[in-house]
């Protein structure tokens, strides 16, 4: 994970020149203009995707649709031309549906039930890109990667001896703001020094709102929750069951085994 004093240091001319997103590593890195640089590290979430359903669907529809304007034209049936009518209007309503969903610019940012929403406002090929990216460093992606698999070990080993600290110790860093490392200390979500009860942060993200901090930065209060979230799986533990199985698939796939 980027340290505090990384952080500044992983802007650089890899971040997309409308949205300031960019990937440093395992981590999604986020510089808007005129707030601190922000650092989120894929490890802590459960999937990286963007949002969107396939367009198959909506493009099948619309085909269709034609078809059936035009067989109902060339035919003799009472109303035919306001049927028809209706067939294009619905045939032009499902193509525009498959072009809005081929082009997504959203990610989806998962944590269990928590699912934030990130606008990436250079296109769909540059979010794709920065799904890409990350996804194979998110806890349910099979694992492609020797640094994802020796990180999966370690928690695996950790969680079962019953080290919940060494959980815990795993996510700090995952989410800094600036400098400011986010943690959670009891009843609150810590920014640094700042400090937000963690119902007054479920509500601003229920408004989908940011959480305000000194020198008119800003912070997306969902973004906030990941490391609350992240900080209940530490207490509670993780599936130890998806993460051996990742941890034999990768062995498999590799014909390695733990310790070599």
């Amino acid at each position: 994970m980027l340290s505090p004093s990384d952080t500044e240091g992983a802007v650089g001319s890899t971040l997309l020149p409308r949205s300031g997103i960019g990937v440093d590593g395992a981590n999604l890195i986020i510089a808007p203009p005129g707030n601190p640089v922000i650092s989120l590290d894929a490890r802590l979430l459960d999937r990286v995707e963007l949002i969107g359903r396939s367009p198959t669907s909506a493009y099948v529809a619309s085909g269709l649709a034609v078809s059936g304007a035009v067989a109902t034209i060339l035919s003799v049936v009472p109303g035919g031309p306001f049927l028809a009518a209706g067939l294009a209007y619905l045939a032009h309503e499902r193509f525009s549906e498959g072009r809005r969903r081929s082009s997504s610019r959203d990610l989806l940012l998962a944590l269990g039930n928590l699912e934030v929403a990130l606008h990436v406002a250079d296109g769909p090929e540059a979010a794709k890109n920065i799904a890409d990216q990350l996804s194979p460093y998110s806890r349910s992606a099979p694992i492609t990667r020797p640094e994802v698999y020796e990180d999966a070990r370690r928690r695996l080993h950790a969680q079962i001896s019953g080290r919940d600290d060494h959980a815990r110790r795993e996510i700090e860093g995952g989410l800094v703001v600036g400098s400011d490392v986010v943690r959670v200390e009891g009843e609150d979500l810590l920014i640094g020094e700042i400090q937000f009860n963690v119902k007054d942060v479920r509500e601003f993200a229920l408004r989908g709102a940011n959480l305000p901090l000194p020198g008119g930065r800003l912070l997306q209060a969902a973004m906030g929750l990941l490391v609350v979230a992240a900080d209940s799986r530490a207490r509670e533990g993780e599936d130890l069951e998806l993460l051996s199985e990742r941890i034999a698939a990768y062995e498999k796939w590799t014909g390695r085994t733990a310790g070599r």
